[in-house]
């Protein structure tokens, strides 16, 4: 999570119509057996206000804290999977660029959610209308954006050909908080989803696949997901049909968190189609780091948070964890 100055960043994460999915691309091979584990999937999002962005996630979506920086607060959304709120003036990118990202948040609870975020006041972008609903379709949801103008889509995936990779992986997953959540019984979401904007997603799904290991979970013939940690999942969206339009340039960096960065920084190296932008530093005594491009222009950044003062939540939470297999 290391300071830079500025520099150059389903239902409603893809607006169009679906289309009938595609058979499924066969497994990559994983990564050499010798990286360590994914343990949480993140992604840093970058504010002028950080303190009003750290309310509307604190108190209208009641996410825990799970570790301060001061100039960055990182929340956990579901077991494995975080959002960290940066302040501009000391992140990697400004505000001002282009927010090509979106975030689906799994809940069953789409009413009480879309209730509470009214009440809230919250900015929607689309509406869910429970009457309405085809129970056919393959997800549910609606989309509102949060005080730095990031899209936040409240998702239920449903039974459907789309999602028979999905299904299976959902039910072992549980609401962060359970009874005990912040926003009331059951209110916690069960998994987050990263939505990310390419206008190639084969080439895409095949640099992913290649380059992690990781395994394809959705399929909506112009959207691909891949599950990346337990609760955290990536979204490979067609950028001339989604919400989103291919920028160069884009607010957010991605982010993995694991127990040794050192093996993972080796591998990407020497893996095709990645480009290195720093070497393995540390930020603040408290997590080691490392940060690179996806073909995309993607930032993706590598941490291993360290015994150090102020990490013992965070610290905890990742040594609960289940490994996605």
């Amino acid at each position: 999570m290391r300071r830079f100055l500025p520099v150059l960043i389903l239902a409603a994460a893809c607006s169009a119509p679906p289309e009938t999915a595609e058979p499924p691309a066969e497994s990559a091979d994983p990564p050499p057996a010798a990286l360590p584990p994914i343990l949480a999937q993140n992604a840093f999002l970058y504010y002028s206000d950080l303190a009003e962005a750290e309310a509307f996630y604190r108190d209208t979506l009641g996410l825990p804290l799970a570790s301060d920086f001061g100039f960055a607060k990182i929340f956990q959304v579901a077991e494995s999977a975080y959002l960290t709120l940066v302040d501009e003036a000391e992140g990697m990118h400004s505000a001002d660029e282009p927010k090509t990202v979106a975030f689906a948040l799994i809940t069953d609870h789409l009413a009480a959610w879309q209730a509470r975020l009214d009440e809230a006041g919250a900015n929607f972008r689309s509406r869910f209308d429970p009457e309405a609903a085809d129970p056919e379709a393959p997800h549910h949801g609606f989309t509102v954006f949060d005080p730095g103008g990031y899209i936040l889509e409240f998702e239920r995936f449903l039974p459907h050909a789309e999602n028979v990779d999905l299904m299976p992986i959902l039910e072992t997953t549980e609401p962060l908080g359970g009874d005990e959540a912040a926003a009331g019984p059951g209110m916690g979401f069960e998994a987050m989803i990263v939505w990310l904007y390419y206008p190639n997603i084969p080439e895409m799904l095949d640099w992913w696949q290649t380059t992690f290991g990781f395994p394809q979970s959705l399929d909506q013939g112009w959207v691909k997901g891949l599950r990346t940690s337990y609760a955290g999942f990536i979204g490979l969206v067609d950028s001339t049909r989604g919400m989103h339009s291919f920028t160069e340039d884009k607010a957010v960096t991605v982010s993995f968190f694991v127990d040794d960065v050192k093996p993972w920084y080796d591998h990407l190296e020497a893996a095709e189609g990645y480009r290195s932008r720093t070497e393995i530093t540390s930020e603040s005594d408290r997590v080691t780091v490392f940060v690179g491009y996806d073909p995309g222009n993607y930032f993706l950044e590598f941490d291993t948070f360290v015994e150090a003062p102020g990490n013992e939540e965070l610290l905890a939470q990742l040594a609960a964890v289940r490994i996605a297999e």
